[in-house]
C-alpha cells in the first residue's frame, strides 16, 4: 500500500514539475517574442535571459533576502523602449519590474516570481542648471552619481546615507536624510517627473500637470509607475561646502550614556545638526561596538560645544574634521560606509520609528542584540541604527502637500540583519525583530504605529507605512492609474 501511495505521489510531484517547467520554457518563449520587429526595440536596448551565465551577476540586488525571480532582464536603451516594454508585458501578461539601483529590500519584492525586469541603468544622464536651480537626473542615477556635479556647480541637495542607493527611488519613498532640517526631504526638492504609465504612456507630472498623480508618487510612487527622468530643485552650498564630520568610537558599556546623549535633543535637534549611531559586532575591536557619526553643517567651534557631551563619555577613538560636502557619504564612519553597499547579502530588513527615546527599552533591545550576537554567531554580520535626524524644513511643507505621512518623525530605527540564509534562523530573526519593533512601539510616544515605508520589512499595514488619513485618496488614484495594479511589488497599498 505504501507503496502505490509513493508511487501517486512521485506521479503527481513529476507532473507539477513538469508543468512548471514547461510553463517557465513558455514564458521563455515569450520574452523572446520582444526581439522580433513588430515590437520595435531599438537597438541599443539588450535583453537577457535567465539562461545566460552573466545573468546573475547582471540582475544583482543589495540583499538576495526574499529577491525576486526573473525569466529575463531587458535593459532599454531609450524611453520609447520602456514604454513598448510595459505595453508588451502587460500583454502577455508577465509581472514586471523596475529596476535603477536596486536597494530595495522590503519582502514584498520577493512576491514576484518568473517576472521580467526591466533594467533602467542606461538612464544615467545628469543635467545641472545653475541658473535655475535645477537638476535633471535619470531614473538609475545613484546619490553618489550627483554628489560631485553638484559640488563643483556650487550647489547641493538633500540625500540619503549612502551613496549606493537610486536618488529617483529614494526620492518615491519621501526621502529622509541629514538635510531634512535645512531642504526638507527628497520629495520636498522634487520638481517633476517624466513616468511610464501602467499602459505605456510617457506623461509628465509636477505641480501643474497631472498634479493628483504628482501628489501620490512623492511618498507613495512605487506605485505609480516607472519613473524615467527626474527633476529637482537644488540649493547654494551650506557654510560653504563645508561641514564638521565627526565619529566616535564607543565600548557596549557605554550605551546608556549614548543613548541618553540622543535623548538630550529629542525636541531640540537643530536644523544643521544629524546624529547617525550604529552598533554592530567586531572582534577587532573587541566584539560588540558602537559608532556615533555626528554631521554639522556650520563651524567648527560649534560643532565641539554640541559634541562635547559625547567627548566627555570618553570613546574608545574619535575624529572630528571639517570636510566638503562632497565627502560625507565616503568620509563618515570612520570611512567605512560605502561597506554597507555590497551587492547580494543576505539581509534581512526591519524598520521602526520613535518620538521619544524611552532609555530602558533601548538598552533592553541593546542587551538582546548581544544575546543574540552570542547566541547564534553567523547573525554578527547584522547592524543596528538609530537614524536622528532634523525636521524644520520638512515640518514646514504642509501635510496635505505630498503623499509622505510622517513629516514629525525625526528619529528612525532601522533593523538590517545579516547571516547565511537558513531556515531555522531565519524565524528566529523574524521573531526576534517583531518582538523589538513591537517594544519600540509601545514606548515610541506616537498614539499609531509608523513606519517610513523605504524601512519598511513588508510585512507592516498599509496604514503603518503610507498613514490611515492618506489611503482612500492613494487608493482612488491608484484605481485611475493602475487599475490592474501591474505595479504591485513594492510595498503595495
Amino acid at each position: 500500500m505504501f507503496s502505490a501511495i509513493f508511487l501517486r505521489l512521485a506521479f503527481v510531484v513529476a507532473l507539477l514539475t513538469s508543468h512548471v517547467l514547461a510553463a517557465a520554457i513558455d514564458a521563455a518563449a515569450t520574452v523572446e517574442q520582444l526581439r522580433s520587429p513588430s515590437w520595435g526595440l531599438s537597438p541599443g536596448t539588450e535583453i537577457l535571459l535567465r539562461t545566460d551565465p552573466t545573468f546573475a551577476n547582471r540582475t544583482q540586488r543589495y540583499t538576495s533576502h526574499d529577491a525576486p525571480t526573473y525569466l529575463a532582464a531587458v535593459k532599454p536603451a531609450l524611453v520609447s523602449d520602456v514604454q513598448k516594454i510595459v505595453r508588451f508585458v502587460s500583454a502577455v501578461r508577465i509581472p514586471f519590474l523596475a529596476t535603477g539601483g536596486s536597494h530595495g529590500f522590503a519582502t514584498t519584492l520577493g512576491r514576484l516570481h518568473d517576472g521580467l525586469e526591466i533594467d533602467l541603468s542606461a538612464f544615467k544622464q545628469i543635467s545641472i542648471d545653475k541658473a535655475a536651480g535645477t537638476m535633471t537626473v535619470g531614473g538609475s542615477v545613484l546619490i553618489g552619481d550627483v554628489i560631485e556635479p553638484l559640488y563643483n556647480a556650487g550647489k547641493e541637495i538633500q540625500t540619503g546615507s549612502q551613496r549606493c542607493v537610486g536618488l529617483v527611488g529614494a526620492t518615491l519613498g519621501g526621502g529622509i536624510g541629514r538635510y531634512s532640517g535645512l531642504h526638507g526631504m527628497i520629495v520636498d526638492a522634487l520638481d517633476s517627473v517624466q513616468l511610464v504609465t501602467a499602459n505605456g504612456d510617457l506623461i509628465t507630472a509636477s505641480a501643474s500637470e497631472n498634479s493628483d498623480l504628482f501628489w501620490g508618487i512623492r511618498g507613495a510612487g512605487f506605485n505609480f509607475g516607472i519613473v524615467v527622468s527626474a527633476t529637482y530643485k537644488v540649493f547654494d552650498l551650506t557654510n560653504h561646502g563645508q561641514v564638521v564630520n565627526a565619529d566616535f568610537l564607543f565600548t557596549a558599556n557605554q550605551s546608556t550614556a549614548l543613548f541618553e546623549y540622543f535623548k538630550s535633543f529629542e525636541t531640540t535637534l537643530l536644523a544643521e545638526l544629524a546624529l547617525i549611531l550604529q552598533t554592530g559586532f567586531n572582534l577587532q575591536y573587541g566584539g560588540t561596538y558602537i559608532v556615533v557619526n555626528a554631521i554639522y553643517a556650520g563651524p567648527l567651534e560649534k560643532a565641539t560645544q554640541l559634541l562635547k557631551p559625547l567627548i566627555d563619555i570618553h570613546p574608545v577613538h574619535q575624529n572630528i574634521t571639517t570636510i566638503p560636502w562632497r565627502d560625507v557619504t565616503t568620509k563618515a564612519f570612520f570611512g567605512t560606509a560605502a561597506a554597507d553597499c555590497t551587492k547580494s547579502t543576505n539581509r534581512n530588513v526591519y524598520g521602526s520609528a520613535v518620538k521619544t527615546y524611552d532609555i530602558p527599552t533601548f538598552q533592553t533591545f541593546f542587551t538582546s542584540l548581544q544575546k543574540l550576537w552570542a547566541d547564534y554567531p553567523d547573525t554578527r554580520q547584522s547592524v543596528f541604527f538609530i537614524e536622528a535626524f532634523p525636521t524644520q524644513a520638512a515640518r514646514a511643507v504642509p501635510d496635505d502637500e505630498t503623499a509622505f505621512p510622517w513629516r514629525d518623525t525625526s528619529v528612525q530605527l532601522l533593523f538590517n540583519f545579516g547571516y547565511t540564509a537558513n531556515p531555522a534562523l531565519e524565524e528566529t530573526i523574524n521573531t526576534f525583530a517583531q518582538n523589538a519593533r513591537a517594544a519600540f512601539f509601545a514606548t515610541s510616544g506616537f498614539s499609531e504605529p509608523r513606519v517610513y515605508v523605504s524601512y519598511g520589512h513588508g510585512d507592516e499595514s498599509p496604514e503603518e507605512l503610507y498613514g490611515a488619513q492618506k489611503l482612500p485618496r492613494l487608493r482612488a488614484l491608484k484605481r485611475k492609474w493602475d487599475p490592474k495594479g501591474r505595479f504591485g511589488f513594492n510595498v503595495p497599498f
